[in-house]
């Protein structure tokens, strides 16, 4: 792509000085999001995040060698390119000048770089930041025991033939066996699926009422779809040894699917007395999304595209032997009181579905009245969010959730839609690995 010359560092933190204005969300894109496994086996995290990271900076005409930081999510360690913001930086073929870290919150990671992101242009620190996460799970470091890892190492420290060899006399080959990656939650020993049932049962979610919101998120994304509105928000991504597979569509929406089939499948957390299935869960997912922040001011400055503003953003977390993904329930309610707003006053809801079980029990709790005092020290329930406000275009269960670069899905489809509906208000929830939730609230030009 075209560059102005690149200013030095320094030089764009002198620029960036000054009143910036609000931040605007400029450009948002991602990867189609495919099961893992699949056709992006042979992609890398890095590879796979340079694709909307060029692409959203080509789409929008911003200037690269502005950009002032670049800020990513990843969940699963990389061990290849563990601060893989500062890579996307010099393989994208982006100024050398450009810093970038990583970071991890769990499945929330790339909307907490947006936050990030938001901030940093807010304090008039920087003035264009490109943010963003991924997830390729098909590219998940395989790790060996500590046995093996304290083997390796003494080996390695030997200075003779002679140690060596004797240090191979005492040699476990069982040690050696790779060790599966971890899926359990450190802190309670329970996967999230396991999790997930134990809210079902604690706020009595039916497996047909996960099954109707699992129809429904399936049948909206197809929807969305067939008219179209995902044709500016995909980048197509050429994969394989060769690049010989064109991918330019997600994978794992379902339009055919219907309650009869989805009752069909079997419990896949508990097999005995469970609910959650494959059908009403998210899949595992490979994908990676980017979104380009500026000032108000720069953009306007600048010609930028300005799809909608970031106002503010809640992280919460709570003791995850409770309800490890009930965030949303205690994010979205400070949120908006926050801002003195009502729950009736936001047009656009995307709320990330892990599985059709949890975000069955935020809503549940954020119009119980019980849970609402307890928990929230309000004196009544919060209310109810309307369903046809909610995930309009579908939501995780259907496209899928790369667990690093989800938010970045979110928050350009929520602004997206409340640009085509005439919505002034979104709001974007996620919950998270380790008991921990956040809304953020993104608001569109108003014409």
């Amino acid at each position: 792509m075209a560059q102005k010359k690149s200013r030095s560092h320094s030089e764009n933190a002198e620029h960036s000085q000054g009143t910036p204005g609000r931040v605007a969300l400029i450009g948002a894109v991602r990867t189609p999001f495919v099961r893992s496994f699949g056709v992006f086996e042979r992609e890398t995290p890095l590879s796979l995040s340079i694709r909307p990271a060029t692409e959203v900076i080509a789409r929008t005409g911003a200037n690269a060698s502005d950009i002032d930081e670049v800020i990513w999510g990843a969940v699963v360690p990389q061990t290849k390119n563990p601060n893989i913001a500062r890579d996307i930086a010099l393989f994208a073929g982006l100024p050398k000048s450009i810093p970038g870290y990583t970071l991890n919150r769990a499945c929330a990671s790339s909307l907490q770089t947006v936050q990030l992101a938001a901030d940093a242009i807010a304090a008039g620190r920087n003035r264009m930041v490109l943010a963003g996460g991924v997830e390729v799970l098909s590219d998940v470091p395989i790790t060996f025991s500590d046995e093996a890892r304290r083997f390796l190492t003494r080996l390695s420290r030997t200075k003779t033939l002679k140690e060596k060899l004797m240090m191979l006399s005492d040699f476990n080959p069982k040690a050696f066996l790779p060790k599966p990656p971890a899926l359990a939650e450190p802190f309670t020993g329970f996967t999230m699926g396991e999790h997930g049932e134990q809210m079902a049962v604690k706020n009595d979610i039916s497996r047909d009422r996960q099954d109707e919101l699992a129809m429904r998120s399936h049948h909206r994304a197809t929807t969305a779809i067939e008219k179209g509105y995902l044709k500016e928000e995909i980048v197509p991504v050429w994969s394989g040894v060769a690049k010989e597979n064109f991918v330019d569509a997600d994978n794992l929406v379902r339009g055919d699917t219907s309650i009869e089939a989805l009752s069909k499948l079997k419990p896949a957390f508990d097999k005995r007395n469970g609910t959650l299935t494959a059908g009403n869960s998210s899949a595992l997912t490979d994908g990676a999304s980017a979104v380009l922040l500026a000032s108000s001011s720069y953009a306007e400055e600048h010609g930028l595209p300005i799809m909608g503003y970031v106002v503010d953003s809640v992280t919460v977390a709570v003791d995850p032997r409770d309800q490890l993904l009930i965030g949303p329930a205690y994010a979205i309610p400070r949120l908006l009181q926050k801002h003195n707003l009502k729950l009736s006053d936001v047009g656009v809801y995307e709320i990330h579905e892990a599985f059709a079980a949890q975000v069955l029990s935020c809503l549940d709790a954020m119009s119980n009245t019980r849970f609402c005092q307890e928990k929230l020290g309000l004196d009544g329930a919060f209310g109810v969010v309307d369903p046809a406000r909610m995930n309009i275009d579908g939501g995780s269960i259907a496209y899928g959730h790369p667990f690093g670069a989800t938010g970045g899905r979110l928050v350009g489809r929520a602004l997206r839609i409340a640009q085509r509906t005439g919505s002034r208000y979104a709001v974007v929830a996620i919950c998270a690995a380790g008991g921990m939730g956040q809304a953020m609230l993104l608001e569109a030009p108003q014409h």
